[in-house]
């Protein structure tokens, strides 16, 4: 599916509603309340234009509130994901930490952090930057994905 930037849409797999920053090949930058994440297009799902109007909203391109109303999964097995391919381990830690900040404040539980395989590098930023957090409850390997870490909170 095509979206233009500044479209508002859903994020599916964090029942958030976000802003498309930028077109990324197959995949889309979204503003999700001060988070800019990575997400495939069958992720994102279009706000209808009528629903911003019932809102009141004036600009498409105005972020949404960092606390929507939206309705969160109350499931022991709520989950978000960060794609941090291509990142320094900078840019990488310091993106992770705002997810996890984005994931407790929404309730998740469980969060995906892709890393990818290359050098080692993020992967270890990852769990420096993790390690000591009092919201971790544990880091652990993808079960069959060695490019990715699960992040129990």
């Amino acid at each position: 599916m095509a979206f233009a930037v500044g479209e508002q849409v859903l994020v599916v797999s964090l029942n958030r509603r976000g802003a498309i920053v930028e077109a990324r090949g197959q995949a889309w930058r979204v503003l999700v309340g001060g988070l800019t994440i990575t997400c495939r297009s069958d992720d994102l799902r279009a706000i209808a234009p009528a629903s911003k109007a019932r809102r009141g909203r004036v600009s498409s391109a105005a972020p949404p509130p960092a606390s929507s109303d939206a309705p969160r999964s109350t499931s022991s097995d709520a989950r978000s994901s960060i794609d941090l391919h291509g990142l320094t381990t900078i840019d990488a830690r310091e993106a992770l930490l705002r997810h996890l900040d984005v994931a407790l404040r929404s309730g998740d539980t469980l969060v995906e952090v892709v890393h990818g395989i290359g050098t080692g590098r993020v992967r270890a930023a990852v769990m420096a930057a993790v390690k000591g957090l009092p919201s971790v409850r544990s880091v652990r390997p993808h079960p069959t994905n060695k490019g990715v870490l699960l992040i129990d909170l």
